[in-house]
């Protein structure tokens, strides 16, 4: 890595993107939410979606730039603004994210607005049965399980949406307060899908109030290659 490229200067934490994710393992475990609860998942000026849609993600993640790490998060699809086509778009905006190596906690955070903690995570298969876990403070925050017993199909979510929120120094205000847009690249190798449960708990620091499930959806799990880009600022957020 180059010094200077991010802080530490002398011993970077981590390079530039893009990064580049060779064989990862990816379950999706989606829910409808109450219409009256999604917007609470999400900062302005993002809107929920013609049909409120979340889900937790699990996943394994071999980064060739960052190194292996697992994750989990909780996204909800939702409408926003493209300000270079002045059209409407749909996106995932991440509401939760956690991981388990400080490289992708800052990396992550630092370059894209990804909202990480860190957490221990699995993702394990008994048998056709895969379950997700994320826990942190001796408390489990959710956990998903589903049987995969169909084929599973790819379906495009838009980018990646995050509020990228640095305080200022002065601790008064922000340094830098936007919406971040990463247009993610995907090669799916196989797809699964199957029934869906979940559970979730909020810890000493993590509050999941806000994550309400009126409905589970499906489960899918796919093997598959995932390129990251650079992103793009799409909006000022007013906090």
């Amino acid at each position: 890595m180059t010094k200077g490229e991010s802080t530490p200067l002398l011993t970077p934490t981590y390079p530039r993107p893009p990064y580049h994710y060779v064989d990862a393992r990816l379950f999706l475990a989606l829910f409808n939410p109450p219409e009256d609860a999604i917007q609470d998942l999400l900062p302005a000026p993002l809107r929920p979606s013609q049909m409120p849609l979340a889900g937790l993600m699990f996943g394994e993640m071999p980064c060739k730039e960052t190194g292996t790490f697992m994750e989990t998060g909780l996204l909800v699809q939702c409408i926003f603004d493209n300000p270079e086509t002045k059209q409407e778009e749909v996106g995932v905006y991440f509401a939760y994210n956690y991981v388990d190596t400080d490289v992708a906690q800052a990396s992550g955070r630092e370059i894209w607005g990804y909202p990480r903690k860190l957490a221990d995570i699995s993702l394990k298969w008994k048998g056709d049965t895969i379950t997700g876990a994320a826990k942190r403070d001796d408390t489990t925050l959710w956990k998903a399980t589903c049987k995969m017993d169909d084929e599973g199909e790819w379906i495009d979510s838009g980018p990646n949406l995050n509020a990228k929120v640095i305080p200022s120094v002065t601790g008064k205000g922000f340094d830098l307060s936007v919406l971040t847009a990463a247009y993610l690249e995907y090669t799916i190798k196989n797809g699964r899908s199957g029934e869906v449960e979940f559970e979730i708990k909020s810890g000493p620091r993590d509050n999941l109030d806000p994550v309400k499930i009126e409905t589970p959806m499906i489960g899918l799990y796919f093997d598959c290659d995932i390129l990251v880009p650079e992103g793009k600022i799409i909006a000022d957020l007013d906090l």
